[in-house]
Parts: C-alpha cells; structure tokens; sequence
C-alpha cells in the first residue's frame, strides 16, 4: 500500500491531529513545519502524497508547490492542499499548478482520510 505522506503545517497542533489521526490509519508519517523543512525532506526521500498548508514561513504559496515539483524524488508525487485561503482565484490557481485536492481549514479529519484512501485506491487500480 502507498502510504508514505508528509504533512506541511507551520500550526503544530494541526501536525499533530494530522499525524496521529494518519498513522492510526496506517500512514507513515514525516513532518515539516516550513517550506525549507518541506524541501528538505522531499529532496531525500520519496513519498506517496504530500499534505501541505500553502501558507508557511520561508517558502510559500505557488512556490511551495513548484520548488516540490522540482525533487528528484517527488517530482510526481501527488500534493493534497491544506489553506484556510479560499479565494476562488487561489483555488484555480492552485488546481492549475497541478495539486490533487484543496482542502479548507477548517477541515474534518474524517473527510482528509477519506480523500486520500479514495486517492490511493484509485491510484491502485489504476495501474
């Protein structure tokens, strides 16, 4: 099963909710609470989705989602949105920049782990 996922949350709480609740679900988990973190770790490591908030300190927004692209290994790794941003030109924006989900915070961890098993699954079959 893909289950490598790296959270990019500056709020700790919501990195805590967020790991807690996915390695219940079987997730493994990483962290980062800035985009330079983010970057870090996607340059080492390969996984199979990234959760990010597009508002971090130090590397941020379109960029943040583009500088990922950029990694050796995460190049294709699909990129799940975590904002309380809602703009619909965001939205667009973002969507446009090649993310799988936007996801509004307040969000509903039932409804985060939902979206991504039904992203997995689907991912499954397929190939």
């Amino acid at each position: 099963m893909k289950n490598k996922v790296l959270i990019v949350d500056h709020e700790l709480l919501i990195n805590k909710l967020l790991e807690s609740r996915l390695t219940k679900e079987g997730f493994k988990v990483d962290k980062a609470l800035d985009g330079i973190s983010a970057l870090r770790k996607a340059q080492l490591k390969k996984y199979d989705i990234i959760l990010a908030d597009i508002m971090v300190p130090n590397i941020a927004g379109l960029e943040l989602i583009a500088e990922l692209k950029k990694t050796r290994h995460n190049s294709e790794t699909p990129i799940f949105v975590l904002t309380a941003l809602a703009s619909d030109e965001l939205v667009v924006d973002v969507l446009e920049a090649g993310v799988k989900d936007y996801i509004v915070k307040p969000f509903s961890l039932n409804v985060v782990v939902a979206k991504l098993k039904q992203f997995i699954l689907s991912d499954l079959t397929a190939a």
